[in-house]
């Protein structure tokens, strides 16, 4: 069986843990506190968002993954999959049969991924765009097309961007979507909130079946919901 490889997480310029409170935040620059708007970006520096590697973060991860062990899902794409976390979740539940390929637009976590998972045949990262979708073609049958938390960078046309990805690109049979919840826990008051969770009901009224779930994660913005769709 192949093994994870130990990165030295300080090849990325690691820094502690960024706590408020005792609670795991991402850590954003003085600007973002005073125009009132979490900047939503294409490339994120590893430790910018090292609180969703935490274990108060693992909860959101392992909601995915129970819904990919329920179907028994073998092969998964993951839009916006950062460092890949839920295999981290499915290898050490014993869950292994399953072809993988994850993407993002931020390198550092692909590279992070990449030598992470170097052993794994079946796990593959590419640091790449959902514009090219050229680029996103996978020698697997898809099951499960993996949404976290990304799709709120469409606001505007996210359903049919969805569409066009998950049903015409892959023929995918089931999704994933992970959005965070207006409403927050931890969060910063001066701040607005980019979401898409209240639109979600499109896509009950869309697609075969429709079921979700709400996390309460114990970090900054940990309060999402977690869609689980048939085609």
């Amino acid at each position: 069986m192949p093994k994870r490889n130990w990165v030295d997480p300080k090849l990325f310029g690691w820094k502690p843990l960024n706590y408020v409170n005792g609670v795991p935040w991402p850590r954003l620059p003085m600007s973002t506190w005073q125009s009132s708007a979490v900047p939503l970006k294409e490339d994120y520096l590893l430790r910018s968002m090292d609180y969703l590697d935490t274990d108060e973060a693992r909860i959101i991860f392992e909601a995915q993954a129970d819904i990919i062990q329920k179907h028994r899902f073998q092969g998964i794409v993951d839009v916006g999959c950062r460092t890949g976390p839920i295999n981290t979740v499915l290898q050490e539940r014993g869950f292994t049969n399953y072809n993988y390929m994850g993407f993002d637009t931020s390198l550092e976590p692909i590279l992070f991924a990449q030598r992470t998972w170097g052993q794994f045949e079946n796990i593959e990262f590419r640091h790449t765009s959902w514009d090219h979708l050229q680029q996103l073609k996978v020698d697997f049958k898809v099951d499960c097309v993996v949404w976290s938390g990304v799709l709120l960078y469409r606001p505007h046309d996210h359903l049919d961007f969805f569409h066009k990805v998950t049903v015409e690109y892959y023929n995918a049979s089931h999704a994933i979507i992970q959005e965070p919840l207006r409403e927050q826990k931890y969060w910063h008051q001066s701040l607005s909130l980019n979401t898409i969770a209240d639109d979600l009901y499109m896509y009950q009224n869309k697609y075969h079946s429709f079921s979700e779930r709400l996390i309460d994660a114990e970090i900054f913005g940990g309060r999402r919901k977690i869609v689980e769709l048939a085609i």
